[in-house]
């Protein structure tokens, strides 16, 4: 499901950083070590630096296949560009496919875009690597809701769930905080108590 408008400030923070790592990989545009906070590329660790060496190299080599056959490279906007093309919304879907052990739904993504299996297998690769290296530093890329699914979040998060997503409320499960007064302790087994 692509969003209506494809713009940077319909992401969240973990997409923004896959968005911005997709375009910097393939433009080769990369930062060195920093030795203070020991990290490369913007906020991964340097543990991630082959990982992200590779994912650049497989970005380069699906762009080197595009080259010998003639077709176009791949549509990604600079670094610093506020608008998103239809081909990136479609790697960061790929991530979050890659993210939640959807091999398959990738090459599924990519084969929409790329008919040629060797350009899938390295796009494929390259996200795969991507993903791993944004979940390893604890970023998650959210799940967009397909029609009928319903998402559970709390209360605290509506606001930045409606700031960035077109989300229905009729879709959506909040978890609101509970009473702790003196009727629930009473009625409610202090096994069964969650806390808040």
């Amino acid at each position: 499901m692509t969003r209506l408008s494809l713009s940077l400030s319909d992401l969240c923070c973990c997409e923004r950083l896959a968005l911005w790592s997709i375009r910097c990989l393939i433009s080769h545009y990369r930062l060195p070590n920093c030795p203070e906070t020991k990290t490369t590329d913007g906020l991964f660790p340097v543990c991630f630096r082959p990982a992200l060496d590779a994912a650049e190299g497989a970005f380069s080599d699906a762009v080197h296949l595009l080259a010998v056959a003639g077709q176009p490279g791949l549509a990604v906007n600079a670094p610093g560009m506020q608008s998103l093309t239809v081909l990136e919304e479609r790697f960061l879907r790929g991530i979050v496919a890659a993210q939640n052990e959807g091999q398959r739904d990738v090459f599924i993504l990519l084969a929409e875009t790329f008919p040629d299996r060797f350009v899938q297998g390295c796009l494929a690769t390259a996200l795969t690597l991507l993903a791993d290296c944004l979940a390893g530093a604890g970023h998650w890329l959210p799940k967009t809701l397909l029609k009928d699914e319903t998402t559970i979040s709390g209360g605290g998060a509506l606001s930045s769930i409606s700031r960035w997503r077109s989300v229905s409320p009729s879709r959506m499960r909040v978890l609101w905080p509970q009473d702790s007064g003196p009727l629930q302790r009473e009625t409610v087994p202090e096994a069964n108590r969650v806390m808040h």
